[in-house]
């Protein structure tokens, strides 16, 4: 059997669990927590995407780039 790659893995817990992948940008901790098969190190490596992601210096443009994310997730919803 085909070992899974991490990130793969963490898609498929948030698409089971109902989110898009998008949603990883907005999520909280505590809505992880509720999530059925997700771990530490999956909450980790996920916060660490969203301060990565989030630390960009002009937020203007971190502010459009989410609501058009978002935008995009909710109309292939």
């Amino acid at each position: 059997m085909k070992r899974e790659r991490f990130e793969q893995r963490l898609f498929r817990i948030f698409a089971q669990a109902g989110y898009s992948p998008i949603r990883i940008l907005t999520v909280t901790p505590e809505e992880m927590v509720e999530i059925p098969g997700i771990t530490v190190p999956n909450i980790r490596a996920v916060l660490c995407v969203q301060s990565k992601i989030l630390a960009e210096k002009n937020t203007v443009k971190k502010g459009q780039l989410i609501r058009e994310l978002l935008k995009e997730a909710e109309q292939n919803e």
